[in-house]
């Protein structure tokens, strides 16, 4: 499973960005959405508090501006990190 861990000056994650995330990702997921909206956080602080909160065996950190193009891209990012010559 991929946790990816957003840090948002927003309090919800925005409908379009996990719409989608579900329609390319490909593979098992949980987004942990940390509330920046107040600046509470430095961005190391937030995803910090993201890793505390994640059960994935890869995290991915990211912010909510994105757009994901490519159709089961989780499936290709657990496939280069479960090779043994790769580490991170």
């Amino acid at each position: 499973m991929i946790s990816l861990i957003i840090c948002s000056k927003n309090d919800k994650t925005a409908p379009v960005l996990m719409e989608n995330i579900q329609t390319t990702i490909g593979t098992e997921y949980e987004i942990i959405h940390i509330d920046n909206s107040q600046r509470k956080y430095n961005i190391f602080e937030a995803y910090n508090l993201g890793v505390q909160h994640s059960k994935g065996e890869h995290l991915c950190f990211m912010h909510e501006d994105i757009r994901f193009c490519r159709k089961n891209w989780g499936q290709v990012i657990e496939h280069a990190l479960s090779r043994e010559e790769v580490g991170a």
